[in-house]
């Protein structure tokens, strides 16, 4: 009876410790996966929260850059604003002055007027299809350029030479508070788009024309210095006297494109004829074939390209020397 009562506590002790091996053996295996998923939770959670924080801050960035970059553009479409405002009143004062009307004696030959059709601010994606046409009618013209397309579409500037027309300078940057700033801010871009058509004709350029012509209102500059700084440099700057209307921000049909320009050029022996070749300006690429079959069929219009010989019109004249 004595032994069989101690193998029942021998049984008994070792059932529980076997209980205790497998309770602990549960503990240590449990407490270590409740960790795992406790901390794989949290570490989920905390990479969600930080994810929606980075994108908070990206967003806030994002805004900020928008805000930055909204303000630098309208900044700089107020600017060009008032330089479109410049042009306009410029060109409704052209058109009510008539500055080169010759009076015809009876018997007397009725004398050649001569059109300049001239492109201001390319080239663009319609500079070929502008030089096409120009070719369609054997007609020549004057592209003043900026250098904002130079190092993407070299070409386009290479077409316009190639093709017998006179590549001129509009500045490089184009940008009116960064050339009109001071003197010194004028000449380095001045240089900038003198040299790069330089490079394309292997001459140096002589002929200009100041964004917002020579009469505008928005350089910070006096515009007498840096007219008689091209004078100097022998470059000659022309403006215009007749506009097409197609610096407006309301987009022109091409009628109404064609009609500006032959109103201005009835008015005028020789007239310098203002567009653009732009992004935007499709419809004075469309009026163009209308224009030049008028300008064709008149027997008394000459189109020509601006040359170093051309006699300028200006807006404002140089300042004889006292």
């Amino acid at each position: 009876m004595e032994d069989t009562s101690i193998q029942n506590r021998r049984r008994k002790r070792v059932k529980v410790i076997k209980a205790l091996i497998v309770f602990f053996f549960l503990v240590f295996i449990t407490i270590p996966i409740a960790c795992a998923i406790y901390l794989g939770c949290a570490l989920y959670m905390t990479n969600n929260e930080l994810m929606e924080m980075s994108s908070q801050y990206e967003a806030q960035l994002t805004i900020t850059d928008d805000l930055q970059q909204r303000l630098y553009t309208e900044e700089n479409e107020r600017i060009a604003a008032e330089a479109e405002l410049s042009e306009a009143a410029v060109s409704i004062n052209l058109e009510n002055v008539d500055t080169d009307t010759v009076e015809i004696e009876a018997g007397d030959e009725k004398p050649v007027r001569e059109v300049y059709l001239t492109f201001d601010d390319g080239p663009s994606i319609y500079t070929e299809q502008i030089l096409d046409i120009l070719d369609e009618y054997g007609v020549k013209a004057t592209f003043f350029v900026t250098g904002e397309a130079a190092e993407a579409f070299p070409e386009r500037y290479q077409a316009i030479y190639d093709r017998g027309h006179t590549l001129a300078m509009h500045s490089y940057s184009h940008i009116y508070k960064d050339i009109y700033k001071d003197k010194d801010s004028f000449i380095k871009d001045f240089n900038r788009i003198r040299d790069y058509v330089k490079g394309i004709t292997g001459e140096d350029p002589v002929i200009y024309r100041f964004p917002g012509g020579s009469s505008n209102t928005v350089s910070q500059t006096d515009m007498d210095e840096l007219c008689e700084y091209l004078n100097a440099e022998g470059v000659k700057y022309f403006d215009w006297n007749v506009s097409s209307g197609d610096a407006s921000r309301i987009t022109l049909s091409s009628d109404r494109i064609v009609a500006n320009c032959l109103a201005g050029i009835n008015n005028h022996n020789e007239s310098v004829v203002l567009m653009h070749d732009t992004s935007t300006k499709y419809t004075t690429v469309a009026a163009l074939p209308t224009l030049l079959e008028t300008l064709s069929a008149m027997e008394d219009v000459e189109v020509l390209p601006i040359t170093a010989d051309t006699v300028a019109v200006q807006h404002k004249e140089l300042k004889e020397a006292e």
